[in-house]
Parts: C-alpha cells; structure tokens; sequence
C-alpha cells in the first residue's frame, strides 16, 4: 500500500544516531550538569547518565538506555522517523517529505548468488584501481571477495568470529558506474575486515581504500588488523575494538576531505570513550588512498582538501596567542568572563559583529587564565606552542549546532570553571592540567562561536547574491 513517509538515507539514520545529546540539550533550553567524564540531566527527579551520543537511566539500568535516537523517542514521545527528522532538523538538515512510495519490507540477510567467474572484477580493481593482485588474490581466497552474478558487482564480505558472512558491501565495476551499497540487512558490526595479531587495527571509509592502503604499505600486512566501515558508522570498528583485547592503538585513515577529517575526529572520541587506546590518524597524501594508486601509476590524483573550520580556527587560534602574548591577566577573571558572557546572552545574531567582538574579549580573558594557570606550575610556552594547545581542543565534528545551543555551552563550561575556582583544594598536577585543558577550551568555544558567526555571514551574503541574480536574470527575460 502507497503510503506518504519521510525516506532517511542511511548516512542521514546515521547522522541522527549520532548527535551529542549534551549539545542536543542544551540547544533546547535544558540543563546539563557534569559529573566526572559524563553528563548528568535530571528528567522528572531522574537522573539521566548522558555520554555522547549514548544515554542510560540510573533507576532503570535494564531498560532504559540508547542511542539519540532513542532519546528523542523515550523522552519527546517520537516515532522512529519523527525522531530522526527531529534530530537532523536540529542540526540544519531539511527533510522533505515523499509521497506515494510503497513501504518496503525487511528482507533478511543473503549474500548475492556469485558469478562463475571474476573476470571483470579482476579486471577493474587490478586495471581500474591498481590494486595489488597478491593483496586482492588474499581476500579473494578467504572468500571475502567475489563478483556477483546478475551485475558482476564486486562484493566485500564481512564474517563474524565464526566465519559466517554477516555482512556485504557491493562495488559497481563498470566504468562509468558509481554504484556501491550495503546488501540488505547487512549488520554492521561485520563490515569487510581483517584480523591479524599485532595490536594495531586500522580503519577506513570503503573497501577500496583499505586495499589500496594494503597495496601501498604491502610488507607484512596480515599482522595487523583492517575494517573499512562501508559508511559513516563507526560500529565495524568499535566491534573488532571489544573483541580483540590485543589490539591498543587505533590508525584511523579516512579520507583527506571535510567529512574524512571529521570522521577522524569523532572516531578518535567514541574510541576513546570505550578504553584508554592510543588513536593515531594517518591522512592520504591525495583524496583518498586509491588516488595515491593512481599517482604512481602517472594519472593525476584527486587532490585532498582541507576542513574550512580547522584552517580558520588555527587562524584565531594564532591570532589569540599573538594579541595576548605582552598581556597580563585580570586580577579578578572570573568576575571579568561572567560579566562579559552576560553580554554576550543578550547579543543574537542580528548583530553580528559585536557577537564576534564580544566572544572574541572572551577567548582572550580565558587564554591569559589559561596562561596564569600554566604558569602557577611553572610552564610557559610560545606563541607557537600555545597555538597548537588550543587547536587540538577544538573538535570539528561539534560544530554542526546552532547559535543557541553554542552560547549555552561557553555558558555551562564557565559555570565549571567557576566551580572548580571555588572548591579551594590542593589538586596534583594532573588534575590541575585538566582545569586548565577546561579553561583553555572556554577561550576555543568562544572562538568556535566567532567562526559560525562568520560562516553564517557569508551564507546569507551567497543567498542575497543569488536571490539578486535571479531577479536581474528574469528582469530581462521580461
């Protein structure tokens, strides 16, 4: 039966699933409280652990506990796709509605019937993509890579400890063809993988760019471990993390793009938030490990790209350690960031520039807190050192939150340092370090909110361009 619905990619269910249910919250006017490396939110006299994306009740420890997506439906009374409209609506992605579609059942998981033989698959991952045929002739006889028999699709099959396929990413290898997909009722957990015995597991976007990676870095490659996550989702990884207890250091190696370079980031978060792992991130000299195949074998490669927010914030990050090199820091800071943030509240974003100014006089009382802090353990740094100190706090997989929500988090992290100031004990350096990592990432968030002030700037300027062009184009039309 047709049926009108809202239809979700799965990088969209995704994107959903993962948002920050502190951000998420705070954006909706609610208070989070933090409570050591969690946070805390009080739901009716309930105690609601929030880590993440992921959340759990105290008083219901059996039960109650998800994902953000299953946040939004305990907590705002949402259907499944209610709620992933609702979470991505509030990080800025419009969903349109579709009409008309006939819903379609859940098919169990199959493996596609395999074709008799794998010329053509042969064909374009040794010609096309320049694949290693000894890496490729491994995988091949570990059947975990075959060619289907209706599309002569390549398919990457991802088993489970027992060695049944439970997963299968499908790769079009026609020429002009850019298909690729997951089969149907694939769990994630098994995406396309191998495990050695060292302690090193590395992990890519697609499968591809994992064997382009093995045929780069040939020697020895089966000591190690490889999962490609054949999608944004981290859960290929996070699996062969709980089930392998040799593996304690992570290379993550996605793609040197936007989305790449956050996927980095928030694999190295939620890594993190599981066990004490040592997460390295290799990027590709070009786009994507494959182009670095097609380098060397003298076609021009697809050149990487750089993360607009990261090339910007180290641009403030440098311009805040060089205006506040010769300063000193106000006998009474604290005093100062409150008054100043008090400001900022009553600031929106009909006026801009003194949103900027005012976040920027911000960042720059937190810096020489920072420094006041660094310097009662006798550390001082140059401009260069701090620079970096403060790029590393800034996370670009958080930015995709609107103006509210931002203003409330420099807002609750003041509220921790100031309740840090106020307890008066004598800390070791350790957890003293860890004040002034929170000091320092009050002074990141304000200029977190200048650079989306300025994105937001440039995108209505863009918008007015074009609403301009069009008008002129269809003034001399008429």
């Amino acid at each position: 039966m047709a049926t009108t619905y809202i239809h979700f990619t799965e990088e969209q269910k995704d994107q959903a699933r993962r948002t920050d249910l502190r951000s998420f919250l705070l954006g909706q006017g609610e208070k989070v409280e933090r409570s050591g490396s969690e946070y805390k939110w009080n739901h009716g006299g309930e105690k609601i652990t929030i880590r993440g994306n992921l959340w759990f009740n105290q008083y219901e420890p059996d039960s109650g506990g998800g994902d953000a997506i299953a946040f939004a439906r305990e907590f705002y009374g949402l259907d499944f796709p209610e709620a992933v409209k609702f979470l991505l609506e509030q990080q800025g992605v419009v969903i349109l509605p579709q009409k008309d579609v006939p819903a379609k059942e859940k098919k169990s998981f199959a493996l596609p019937a395999k074709n008799e033989d794998m010329r053509r698959v042969y064909a374009y991952l040794l010609k096309a993509r320049f694949l290693d045929r000894e890496v490729v002739n491994a995988f091949v006889r570990a059947g975990l890579l075959y060619e289907d028999s209706e599309y002569h699709n390549a398919v990457f099959v991802g088993v489970d400890e027992n060695g049944i396929a439970r997963h299968a990413h499908k790769r079009g290898t026609y020429s002009d063809s850019g298909f690729k997909g997951n089969v149907d009722s694939s769990n994630p957990d098994y995406s396309f993988h191998h495990i050695g015995k060292s302690n090193r597991l590395y992990v890519f976007e697609a499968p591809i760019d994992m064997l382009s990676y093995l045929s780069l870095h040939k020697e020895n490659w089966q000591e190690h471990s490889y999962v490609a996550l054949c999608s944004t989702a981290t859960y290929g990884a996070m699996h062969i993390l709980k089930t392998n207890p040799q593996i304690d250091t992570v290379v993550t190696c996605l793609d040197h793009d936007s989305a790449g370079i956050e996927g980095n980031y928030r694999l190295k978060e939620e890594i993190l938030r599981i066990g004490a792992y040592t997460v390295i991130a290799e990027q590709p000299r070009f786009k994507d490990w494959n182009e670095g195949l097609k380098s060397e074998h003298g076609l021009e490669p697809i050149p990487g790209t750089e993360h607009p927010g990261l090339v910007r914030m180290k641009t403030l990050c440098q311009d805040l350690a060089i205006a506040f090199t010769d300063d000193r820091c106000p006998k009474y800071p604290l005093d100062e960031l409150r008054e100043q943030y008090q400001k900022l509240k009553q600031l929106s974003m009909d006026r801009p520039m003194d949103v900027i100014e005012q976040s920027s006089e911000m960042a720059g009382i937190a810096f020489l807190l920072g420094r006041k802090q660094f310097a009662s353990l006798e550390k001082s740094y140059s401009v260069q050192r701090y620079e970096k100190i403060l790029l590393r706090l800034y996370a670009p997989h958080h930015d995709k939150i609107g103006y509210k929500a931002r203003i409330a988090e420099i807002g609750e992290r003041l509220e921790e340092i100031g309740q840090a100031f106020q307890k008066n004990e004598i800390l070791p350096e350790s957890a003293q370090m860890e004040q002034i990592k929170n000091t320092l990432s009050l002074a990141v968030d304000c200029l977190r909110l200048e650079t989306y002030v300025e994105r937001e700037q440039l995108e209505m300027q863009r918008r007015e361009s074009s609403c301009q062009t069009e008008s002129s184009s269809m003034a001399m039309q008429q």
